[in-house]
């Protein structure tokens, strides 16, 4: 594993603190990315203090992490080739069961809402991608008597038309539109109960993710939920099924994703930032994946 909870825990709540301050999203961005860039600089530091065996955890994780951007991330890539990426993402979600575990971890807010409000919930996924996981959703809530509903959000329209034509040709009441995770100021507040955003949140620097949680939790009646993959030295062995699975663009991205996920430690300090007095939770979806809720 490369989470260094025991090493990092100490220097959050400084951290945190002094980066708080925040009145434009511009200067949030700014503070977040110092704050976590100085938690990692710091860190083999902290963890030779700790033990030998943290101290070289740090030093792979060092060795490992990657500014290098994965060709989804490329604004000119041709647009076959992130279709042909993102349905291989969505072959591999299915062949690991990832939606549906997705949506049991999503359900219970789903239930709550839909019990105590008396509607359906209203869910926005950023960063939709294939659609697959929005369109999951509102079928497997379907199935189990569920009210939802679910509007998924890119900021490529070719995504966008590819996944209303799914929405449409499966009979689905799912809504895709264009949207900058980013900017999400002409979203009237409370349009959405939950914002959710899937696998996606590694793509992004710490401080836009900060952006898109401080936004979201202003928007939504509930709060913010981010699940993303979860950084460890054993999701290394992932890449020879993805080449099998998507081909060589897929696995350059899933072996780039995974030496950009982030720790919990380091999720739990960028939501302390963007929402200060939020109530946070950080924690495994084992096998693979890191959960992060912000409730405000």
């Amino acid at each position: 594993m490369l989470q260094h909870a025991a090493v990092d825990q100490p220097a959050i709540p400084g951290l945190a603190l002094a980066a708080r301050s925040w009145t434009e999203m511009a200067t949030l961005e700014r503070r977040v990315n110092e704050a976590v860039e100085s938690l990692r600089l710091s860190r083999p530091k902290r963890a030779r203090s700790h033990s030998f065996l943290s101290h070289m955890q740090a030093q792979v994780d060092a060795w490992l992490r990657t500014d290098k951007p994965e060709y989804l991330d490329e604004a000119n890539l041709a647009p076959e080739r992130r279709v042909a990426i993102v349905q291989a993402l969505h072959l591999f979600n299915k062949s690991v069961f990832a939606y549906r575990r997705f949506y049991r971890e999503l359900k219970p807010w789903l239930q709550e809402i839909h019990t105590t409000e008396g509607r359906p919930a209203r869910v926005l996924e950023l960063a939709s991608g294939s659609g697959e996981f929005s369109l999951t959703l509102a079928d497997l809530a379907q199935r189990d008597g569920l009210a939802v509903e679910v509007t998924g959000s890119d900021y490529f329209a070719e995504h966008v038309a590819t996944c209303n034509a799914k929405a449409v040709e499966r009979a689905l009441p799912v809504t895709f539109i264009e949207a900058n995770a980013f900017d999400l100021s002409d979203i009237p507040v409370g349009t959405y109960d939950i914002i959710f955003i899937a696998q996606s949140s590694h793509h992004f620097s710490p401080g836009q993710n900060a952006v898109m949680i401080a936004q979201a939790t202003k928007i939504a009646t509930l709060g913010f939920i981010s699940i993303d993959g979860q950084r460890s030295v054993l999701l290394f062995a992932l890449p020879a099924i993805d080449l099998f699975i998507g081909g060589r663009d897929f696995t350059h991205d899933s072996i780039i994703s995974l030496r950009k996920f982030y720790t919990h430690s380091e999720l739990e300090l960028i939501a302390n930032i963007a929402v200060p007095n939020g109530i946070i939770n950080v924690r495994p979806v084992n096998p693979g994946y890191s959960l992060l809720t912000v409730f405000s």
